[in-house]
């Protein structure tokens, strides 16, 4: 079982018969091994997930390939939404004071959290993608070409989603831009552990040639460690978030996380 990107699955079953398929897992997974703080629940493994194509192997990257106990039985957040979650929690006022967010391509796990904080003012648009699922309740929305006003947001969240567009320089401009000064926004994308630089072949092209090259259908380059600079070229100072780092969560390896990923915070 394979779980690409933001297309979790199996939302081709229906709104009724998702829910039964989560009740399910829920039952056959449970044990204490592992946490989902989104859902609440706790299981004795997690389901694997991921792609396994050779050049996800050959280029190290954090945030993508094939791995056991990563994605949630009962509400399929993922590691690197579960990271999300700890810096929000460890980190931010967010579940306590007011903000506005923007909310990019939003996986529904984080999505729904914040919906239910009615302390902020959430929302959220999406590129559609054929052939991927699409909530009819998130604006279609254009991340290098946004409908909204200069500074006009305190948090953006927008994870996963820079490696699938094709001028990325753009985008990080336009979210500087609706960032209020002092600001901030998660910008999360699979990294190289091994490339100096940031790969791209505008040469490749076709699904089957970016699998091969950067390791997923859809992606049109493979950021490498220069990417906290790539971030600082818009305007942005860069912090870095690792909880395995920090030394004062606990119980922290319940939550399945991958202790290499570092979390890139981008204030404006």
């Amino acid at each position: 079982m394979r779980f690409p990107g933001k297309k979790l699955i199996p939302f081709w079953l229906g709104k009724k018969l998702r829910g039964a398929w989560q009740k399910y897992l829920s039952f056959r997974y449970s044990g204490s091994a592992f946490f989902c703080p989104f859902c609440g629940n706790s299981f004795r493994e997690l389901l694997p997930g991921g792609f396994d194509f050779p050049v996800l192997k050959e280029k190290q990257i954090v945030g993508g390939g094939y791995r056991k106990n990563l994605v949630c039985p009962r509400c399929f957040s993922l590691d690197r939404d579960r990271l999300i979650y700890l810096y929000l929690k460890e980190k931010t006022t967010l579940f306590t004071a007011p903000h506005k967010i923007l909310h990019i391509a939003p996986e529904g796990c984080i999505r729904a959290l914040l919906l239910s904080l009615t302390h902020l003012d959430y929302k959220s648009g999406v590129k559609y993608y054929e052939g991927y699922y699409y909530d009819r309740k998130v604006n279609l929305m254009d991340v290098t070409n946004m409908p909204f006003e200069s500074d006009a947001f305190d948090v953006v969240l927008c994870n996963h989603v820079l490696e699938h567009i094709e001028d990325d320089e753009k985008a990080l401009r336009e979210i500087h831009r609706i960032l209020k000064p002092g600001a901030w926004a998660i910008l999360q994308v699979p990294i190289s552990k091994v490339l100096k630089d940031t790969f791209h072949d505008p040469t490749v092209k076709t699904p089957e040639e970016r699998e091969r090259v950067y390791g997923q259908f859809d992606h049109v380059r493979i950021y490498g460690q220069d990417y906290p600079e790539i971030l600082r070229k818009q305007g942005f100072m860069v912090k870095m978030f690792n909880p395995f780092t920090e030394g004062r969560i606990n119980d922290l390896e319940k939550y399945a996380l991958n202790p290499t990923e570092i979390l890139h915070i981008a204030f404006k």
